[in-house]
């Protein structure tokens, strides 16, 4: 009986040391000053829009000479979500007294130019984010009859709203571009009409190709594909004004 005594007193003081350990462990953790900070940015170009140096010396000011047991993450958060070119952000901080910072960086697909020459960028989850002078991708471009005086950075496109109807075509017109191989090697840019249809500017080609609304993209495009692989190097092509899609299994050609 008294063995079994002692038995459960060694578990219990055991434990009770185990705990204090733990406490003190704790305490000593949370009384540690912040090391350093880490930052890791997920894009597809090794250059972006989000500058590590950028958030670790903003993260440093929220995080300055603090202990770890003060670092103040909702305003991490917060300085996180304040780029608009951040997707996704995600802060710890671990053992070794690190802040770690994961950041997933919008991807851009097409930057729109407005007629009053304001410019938007838009990804390939159809978000509206402003330019910034500090980095300029080499992207598709799309110009003319866009509405963008109106435009909340941080939207999304919607069918619904008017005022995005030409964004939203030329992002169809772009991703019909992207699934003709031959077609992406030449275009150099989208322009929108003042009548609202769509244009393509052809490297190496004088003549305005007009597309029209954004129905039927990838058989418009096919067609412009096999006439210019025909025509090509030929002084029948050189002579041409407008080369218009918008017919049914039709090219009707202009001459100047």
């Amino acid at each position: 009986m008294v063995k079994k005594i002692f038995s459960i007193l060694a578990w219990v003081v055991t434990g009770v040391a185990l705990v204090v350990l733990f406490i003190a462990a704790r305490d000593n953790y949370l009384n540690m000053p912040l090391k350093s900070i880490n930052v890791n940015i997920d894009r597809v170009n090794d250059n972006g829009f989000v500058k590590e140096s950028t958030v670790t010396a903003d993260l440093g000011n929220i995080c300055n000479a603090a202990k770890i047991g003060t670092v103040n993450m909702q305003a991490i958060q917060s300085q996180l979500k304040s780029n608009p070119w951040v997707q996704t952000s995600a802060a710890y901080v671990d053992l070794g007294g690190d802040l770690n910072v994961s950041i997933k960086e919008h991807h851009p697909v097409l930057r729109i130019f407005g007629s009053n020459g304001k410019s938007v960028y838009l990804t390939d989850d159809r978000i509206v984010l402003p330019p910034i002078s500090s980095h300029t991708p080499y992207l598709l471009i799309a110009s003319g009859n866009f509405r963008l005086d109106s435009l909340e950075m941080g939207h999304q496109l919607n069918d619904t709203l008017k005022a995005d109807r030409n964004l939203i075509g030329a992002m169809a017109v772009m991703e019909a571009i992207g699934r003709n191989p031959f077609i992406k090697s030449c275009a150099g840019q989208i322009y929108c009409n003042r009548q609202n249809e769509f244009e393509i500017v052809v490297r190496d080609l004088d003549a305005r190709v007009v597309i029209g609304d954004i129905g039927n993209l990838d058989d418009k495009l096919r067609r412009l594909e096999i006439f210019m692989k025909q025509k090509i190097g030929t002084n029948e092509i050189k002579n041409l004004n407008i080369i218009n899609l918008k017919y049914k299994n039709q090219v009707v050609c202009t001459k100047r």
